[in-house]
């Protein structure tokens, strides 16, 4: 991206002029670096201080800078991701009773390479692992190499639906293990990445871990939650017009945080069956009953992900693992009385789970 001068060195330059030249480049390459920074350039950026730090590996600036770009190019939630023992002893133990020493497994969504790594420890001959960011890409490459698994591990630096047989993988998988979920299920594309692979790069008897998930959801009251999405009076002034920049479907939540009260038992939204058959776009009404008195305001809403037959893992409220519960508002108060049903209207698109209303079904007096 950027022209470094290249000096001849038939030239005689004092060496005060030469360090003064190298310093001047140093903070040109820092303030490029600050400005794509500014304007989320976050590959530029990095560009800049990787440069920067060529010509002065000491530089505290452009060490800073670097670091600030990578922290918005690796997002924070891989820490606490990896450091979910529940989820990684979940996929572990599922793997270990998947593979066989025939196993291809595939692994969408590398990160570090985690879950390649558990198929190979667990017996696999040789896993293929795709990353579509760059970074992490290259992360999980040197994360296999230090872990002395390169020879077994091929890491492909693209988005799952890029690859072909023949092209990227010379052969198809006869296991897919993915965890592009998010604490709704879906909004990683867990359900297209997989429609995909099952029809370009699996064997027709692949095993696919997870093999099913289940939403739930419960209706709550809550002021305190619905301030995590709305704003009316603030300090005596009405500040409701930043409403109109609130997330318009779900937020995510952890709903021991927060004081609520569950005016409904959970229920079942939907079910998607990873391994049989096409799931595709659905709007259902679901009828529930309100167990008590009160005002709904939001619906909380988590999954039950079944990895095979035996082992699961839920991200529910007082769940410890590292998914929040998805949290989506109602854009008006719904009085509800105990003992009376409620039809709740729920969509998805394979993506965006939404719930479009909530009303309590009451006859004529």
């Amino acid at each position: 991206m950027f022209e470094v001068a290249v000096i001849d060195s038939s030239t005689q330059s004092a060496p005060g002029i030469d360090a003064k030249r190298t310093g001047n480049m140093v903070v040109s390459l820092i303030a490029k670096g600050e400005g794509h920074l500014a304007n989320n350039q976050f590959a530029d950026a990095l560009d800049c201080f990787d440069l920067a730090l060529c010509l002065d590996p000491q530089n505290h600036w452009a060490q800073l800078g670097r670091n600030r770009a990578y922290c918005q190019i690796v997002p924070r939630w891989h820490f606490v991701m990896l450091n979910d023992h529940q989820r990684n002893t979940a996929f572990e133990a599922a793997l270990r009773n998947a593979v066989t020493p025939d196993t291809v497994a595939l692994d969408i969504g590398s990160g570090t390479g985690l879950l390649a790594m558990m198929a190979v420890r667990a017996g696999a001959k040789q896993a293929f692992t795709c990353e579509m960011v760059p970074a992490i890409a290259e992360l999980a490459r040197e994360t296999v190499a230090l872990n002395g698994l390169a020879d077994r591990i091929v890491i492909l630096d693209k988005k799952s639906t890029s690859l072909a047989i023949d092209n990227q993988m010379p052969r198809k998988a006869n296991l897919l293990v993915t965890e592009t979920v998010d604490c709704s299920l879906l909004a990683e594309d867990i359900i297209a990445s997989i429609a995909h692979a099952k029809a370009n790069l699996l064997t027709e008897d692949a095993q696919i871990v997870p093999c099913a998930a289940t939403v739930y959801a419960m209706v709550l009251e809550s002021p305190q939650l619905c301030n995590l999405n709305s704003a009316r009076t603030v300090a005596g002034f009405d500040v409701s017009l930043i409403n109109r920049y609130a997330t318009a479907h779900y937020v995510p939540a952890r709903l021991a945080f927060f004081d609520y009260t569950p005016l409904t038992e959970p229920f079942e939204v939907f079910h998607f069956d990873f391994v049989n058959g096409e799931i595709i776009p659905e709007r259902k009404t679901i009828s529930v009953r309100a167990t008590r008195n009160g005002v709904g305001q939001c619906i909380a809403f988590w999954f039950n992900m079944q990895l095979d037959s035996e082992i699961s893992i839920s991200n529910e409220p007082g769940s410890t693992v590292h998914w929040d519960q998805a949290l989506q508002c109602f854009e008006r108060d719904v009085v509800l009385q105990a003992g009376e049903t409620l039809e709740i209207t729920v969509e998805h698109d394979n993506r965006i789970i939404l719930f479009n209303s909530c009303e309590p079904i009451r006859s004529d007096k």
